[in-house]
């Protein structure tokens, strides 16, 4: 493919979802030029007597060489003859053997128009076997004219802009404490349920959209209205229904399973399609989840443990992609569901935390401070729960 060949894609035909491919054979001669041009003359790649001595039995192209295969889409491609490189990122999940066909395709998992830049991801794919051998995450910037040449690179998150924070159950106790605090620093955007009873907080938008709806995604993607996402904070939950899993219906049972487990994993998906780079994925849990369950509230009990489960196998794969996922568990809070708690047992739930006091809503908001600041921009997959000491 040729200079002339190179596709021109602007900001404005760009979007979360486009995406692109080619097809290539790779020969012995391409390896050995590769080895030639880049000095990577391991014998791995090159001397079939040596190879078939390894583990891997025979000669294999090198990680970089399916590296630049992923530069040739994004260069040529996606979104072709504007862009510039910012970041790469790559891992390797099976070795490629040649000579070979390959698939090269590669998708926009993140389109930022404010600034023009992205995150582009490629997977090269054995055509013979079908077998995913590589994933290469770039992150892109588009250059301009010689005027715009200083700008061309991709730029560091900017404080004079801000970034754009989902907030889910934002009309509910937690929620609106949340989007009143979070919407001092971030634009702000709450999700809860048509004909929720209550405001949004301060200084938040609110939209209709219930995460337990088909199609709540297009709803959420439609509100964005082509913005990327710096993290989403997930606090809504359908009730915490009394009762043990013998005596409940086993459709209530179902539905805190399905919004744990189900409804995490959308989250999570819709969130990779709209990230920026190091975006967050925080999640409200419970100490009634796995730390201290309590048989009169089983379903509720079981469907947080189930998000925390789900927290734990999604965070690998988001951090491929550049997205951390954690939980706060709060302890006992007298708000929401706990409001009408008596006075003695509000008592009780004081009694047990050797730090003397209850969690409280400002906990939660420190813990969430912490995991969208960049001191945690390598945690994920954990919980952090809020319990005053309680063993």
């Amino acid at each position: 493919m040729s200079d002339a060949e190179a596709r021109e894609l602007s900001a404005q035909e760009l979007r979360v979802g486009l995406s692109a491919e080619f097809e290539r054979s790779i020969s012995a001669e391409d390896i050995a030029r590769f080895a030639q041009l880049s000095g990577d003359a391991n014998p791995l790649h090159l001397s079939e007597e040596y190879a078939s001595q390894t583990n891997y039995g025979r000669r294999i192209v090198h990680g970089a060489f399916q590296i630049s295969l992923a530069s040739a889409l994004l260069g040529m491609q996606l979104p072709g003859k504007r862009v510039v490189l910012g970041s790469v990122r790559s891992r390797f999940m099976a070795p490629l053997y040649y000579p070979c066909s390959v698939v090269v395709r590669g998708e926009i998992v993140s389109w930022f128009p404010d600034r023009q830049s992205g995150v582009l991801r490629v997977h090269v794919r054995d055509a013979a076997t079908s077998s995913v051998t590589a994933e290469v995450q770039m992150g892109f910037g588009l250059h301009e004219g010689r005027a715009g040449v200083e700008t061309a690179v991709l730029q560091p998150r900017s404080n004079e802009l801000r970034e754009l924070i989902l907030v889910t159950g934002a009309t509910g106790a937690l929620g609106r404490a949340l989007s009143s605090h979070l919407a001092q620093r971030y634009d702000v955007l709450g999700l809860a349920r048509a004909g929720a009873p209550a405001a949004a907080g301060a200084g938040s938008t609110l939209i209709a959209c219930d995460l337990e709806d088909e199609d709540w995604e297009s709803r959420a993607t439609e509100a964005i209205a082509g913005r990327s996402v710096y993290a989403l904070v997930h606090a809504a939950w359908p009730g915490a229904p009394k009762g043990g899993l013998l005596e409940l219906d086993l459709e209530t049972v179902r539905r805190q399973l399905d919004f744990g487990g189900i409804g995490t994993v959308r989250l999570a998906r819709w969130l990779s399609r709209h990230a920026l780079p190091e975006a967050r994925l925080v999640l409200l849990g419970s100490t009634a989840g796995s730390l201290y369950p309590e048989l009169g509230l089983a379903a509720y009990c079981l469907g947080k443990a189930t998000l925390e489960h789900a927290l734990r196998l999604l965070a690998p794969e988001l951090a491929a992609r550049g997205i951390s996922i954690n939980a706060i568990l709060p302890s006992y809070m007298p708000v929401g569901i706990n409001q009408a708690k008596t006075e003695r047992a509000t008592l009780l739930e004081t009694a047990r935390v050797p730090a003397g006091r209850l969690c409280s809503p400002e906990d939660v908001l420190a813990g969430v401070d912490y995991l969208l600041s960049p001191a945690a921009a390598f945690l994920s997959g954990q919980l952090l729960p809020l319990t005053g000491g309680r063993l």
